[in-house]
């Protein structure tokens, strides 16, 4: 009785069950721009933004513990935002959000439907549904930050990527 028990223990324990799903992780780009990206290779990609912002945050109020400095570029549809130290260099891009069509995103362009989206990337982690409005949810590549896809009346209204700063 007690080889029996184990052998079923056994094999529970070293086979995956079949209703676990393996998801996909996602490396969401805009023009090749993506999470941890330089400044001067988003400028090389993207161009001169719209207009910019730039915030500059102490130590004892950042999350790294050290002075760190945000940099926003404002371009028409598109938000991109970088992180450095508090000279302001060694900017890397964190997070993007995208409202126009203008922008590609891996493939993916504002106005796509749910099935697009759902064919390119697969199940989300996970889905919230309101009345009007769906959103995906997926790990980033390396499990380093989330991209969500947000929809109204399944079309693609808003994407973004936020890599894990703290």
């Amino acid at each position: 009785m007690t080889q029996l028990l184990f052998l079923a223990l056994f094999f529970f324990l070293t086979f995956p069950v079949s209703a676990e799903k393996e998801t996909l992780k996602i490396d969401l780009r805009v023009n090749g721009v993506g999470a941890w990206t330089p400044y001067s290779t988003v400028i090389n990609k993207l161009g001169k933004p719209l207009r910019s912002k730039k915030v500059r945050t102490p130590a004892n109020l950042s999350c790294s513990g050290e002075d760190e400095t945000t940099l926003t570029l404002f371009y028409s549809g598109l938000e991109v935002n970088l992180l450095g130290d508090g000279k302001g260099r060694s900017l890397k891009v964190y997070s993007f959000i995208v409202t126009s069509p203008k922008w590609s995103a891996s493939g993916v362009n504002i106005g796509a439907d749910i099935k697009q989206v759902l064919v390119k990337f697969g199940e989300p982690d996970s889905k919230e549904e309101s009345s009007k409005e769906t959103a995906f949810a997926y790990s980033m590549k390396d499990g380093i930050g989330a991209v969500t896809f947000s929809f109204r009346h399944g079309k693609l209204i808003e994407l973004s990527m936020e890599g894990t700063l703290c």
